[in-house]
């Protein structure tokens, strides 16, 4: 999605609100974890914020520990949102269901979730979520986690 600039931003008078346009988050998942210099495993970690309510476009691609594209094609991606570690699924998406998710291009390690308003619309505060990818090989891996800090609007 590109955006079209249809004002000059510099003739803002000081003191005028300006709103910008959050289509999607972009993210990198990495799908063999690497060791981090404490010793334990990571993959990559982000934060999302997003207002209770609202539509948001997940957008992720996938890499291999040397930072190669992964070819998606016949894998299946699942986004899983809990209020804590090892916790229920608060929600889940997943590439196989239409309107949740899907593979984008999957030579380029593309895919794509989609949060929708209704799935925030009962929670509140912070959350974490997670990325599996399951191959067309049946082999299944973590290649992303964060945090999902869902906001009130006007906070």
């Amino acid at each position: 999605m590109t955006l079209q600039v249809i004002y000059d931003t510099d003739q803002l008078h000081p003191g005028e609100l300006l709103g910008i346009v959050v289509p999607e988050s972009r993210m990198t998942g990495t799908v063999n974890y690497f060791q981090s210099t404490s010793g334990g495993m990571n993959v990559p970690h982000y934060r999302v914020d997003l207002y209770i309510n609202n539509n948001r476009t997940l957008r992720v691609f996938i890499k291999d520990e040397d930072l190669n594209i992964v070819d998606l094609t016949g894998a299946t991606l699942v986004l899983t949102v809990r209020k804590e570690s090892g916790g229920a699924a608060v929600f889940t998406k997943s590439t196989a269901v239409a309107g949740e998710g899907q593979i984008g291009a999957a030579d380029e390690g593309e895919c794509f979730f989609y949060i929708l308003p209704a799935d925030t619309a009962s929670l509140d505060g912070q959350y974490i979520f997670d990325v599996a990818l399951t191959t067309a090989a049946s082999k299944t891996y973590t290649v992303l986690e964060g945090i999902l800090n869902l906001l009130q609007p006007g906070s």
